[in-house]
């Protein structure tokens, strides 16, 4: 039986994972997102939880489910670890102003100046990604280009930042660079061209999140399902360690027994036990590692990344951009479970929305429901714009001579922090 100081954690962490209550605020006096009533307190904390920015559209069923935000991770994500979606987003970074930190992007230009610039050439200082994974837009977004080494699944959906499209190109390139006759990687949803909603997806709306295929050792395909027998560990380990050594990870999804598999090799060939327990959620001991299990990803891993100059941008653009009607404001989604006797009639009116946005945000083509299942509710109005961004130090591992010596590495350590403020 479980202390009852841990229940309460585990409590908090279900509120917080959008599991009990809303996962945006309900309209004035209407229901939670959850379909039942929201009351004082509890419907105050998932609330302050969606604005944070807690998961949106988490697959939770039941108390048995913890946040790997909030204890699940800490001991060792085998037993409590959460099912999530690819909509999953963890709270921001609450890191303190470093001053040592490098000056953010574009800090050299006035908001006058930055305004003058987009007026003129809409995208003069390149890519912006707006809002949030599960609530955002991208505007001058660029896309993928075709490479030597992967292939695009989805080309018209294959738009990003700047810095994602860099990244992945360089992390899917050192896997080919290192072991020779590579197979070429699939690389499947990035964002619309303009971000925003983008069925069947409850993120990929800012151009900052990608899939990405397993490398494995035999049947190499799009969706392929990865497993013990075929993964092909060398290479999938080489791009994922690459992808965190030298690009902004927020996480990657990864399905649990991947993970446990990965990280075995990991330890195989000389890798810091004590990072690999900060990075992997599997066996792990943070509480916020990289390495998120995720529903429905051993078909394919799912990256996020942190695009310093597009955020910045993106933060600094975001009121010109509603005036002048370039952008409409990012949608946010709660989530709805039908009871019986409900219809698509009665959620319109309850939420305030028409019978068509539910049923565009659910890719409906009857008015029939379903009992017990949830569904997407758009909620509009914008959203709140972050005073600064933060993008966490990188996780740099240490080499592997640093580890089997005793003398500790210095790229063990934090390489940087970025505070844009």
């Amino acid at each position: 039986m479980r202390a009852p100081g841990r229940l309460r954690v585990l409590a908090l962490a279900l509120v917080a994972a959008g599991c009990v209550g809303p996962f945006a605020s309900p309209p004035p006096g209407g229901p939670s997102a959850s379909g039942s009533p929201s009351a004082g307190a509890g419907a105050s904390a998932s609330r302050e939880a969606a604005d944070a920015g807690a998961p949106s559209g988490s697959d939770c069923d039941d108390a048995k489910t913890a946040s790997p935000a909030a204890g699940g991770a800490d001991e060792g994500g085998e037993g409590d670890h959460a099912t999530l979606d690819d909509g999953f987003e963890l709270p921001e970074a609450a890191a303190a102003p470093d001053e040592s930190a490098p000056a953010p992007p574009f800090a050299e230009l006035t908001d006058a100046e930055i305004t003058a610039r987009l007026r003129a050439d809409m995208s003069a200082l390149g890519p912006m990604s707006i809002g949030r994974a599960h609530s955002g837009v991208l505007v001058s977004g660029v896309r993928m280009p075709e490479g030597a080494n992967w292939e695009l699944v989805s080309p018209g959906h294959a738009w990003g930042t700047q810095e994602t499209v860099d990244a992945l190109a360089r992390a899917i390139d050192a896997v080919a660079a290192r072991f020779p006759e590579t197979p070429r990687a699939f690389i499947g949803d990035i964002s619309a061209k303009r971000g925003g909603h983008h069925p069947p997806h409850v993120s990929h709306q800012s151009g900052r999140d990608v899939d990405v295929s397993y490398y494995l050792t035999e049947g190499h395909r799009w969706y392929a399902t990865a497993n013990a027998s075929n993964l092909d560990r060398a290479r999938t380990w080489h791009f994922v360690r690459t992808l965190i050594a030298e690009s902004d990870v927020d996480l990657i999804l990864v399905d649990l027994q991947i993970q446990r598999i990965l990280k075995a090799y990991a330890l195989e060939v000389g890798e810091d036990p004590a990072w690999l327990d900060q990075v992997f959620q599997a066996g792990g001991k943070s509480r916020r590692p990289l390495f998120f299990h995720a529903k429905g990803h051993a078909s394919h891993l799912h990256v996020r990344f942190y695009s310093p100059a597009a955020q910045e941008l993106g933060r600094r653009a975001y009121r010109l951009l509603v005036s002048r009607r370039l952008i409409a404001p990012p949608t946010l989604f709660i989530t709805h479970t039908v009871k019986s006797g409900e219809t698509l009639s009665h959620l319109a009116l309850r939420y305030k929305v028409t019978t068509e946005a539910i049923k565009k945000a659910n890719l409906l083509k009857k008015d029939l429901l379903r009992v017990g299942k949830p569904y997407k509710i758009p909620q509009t109005g914008g959203i709140a714009m972050p005073a600064r961004v933060v993008v966490p130090a990188r996780r740099v591992p240490p080499s592997p001579s640093d580890v089997a010596g005793a003398k500790p590495s210095p790229g063990g350590e934090p390489c940087r922090r970025t505070s844009l403020r």
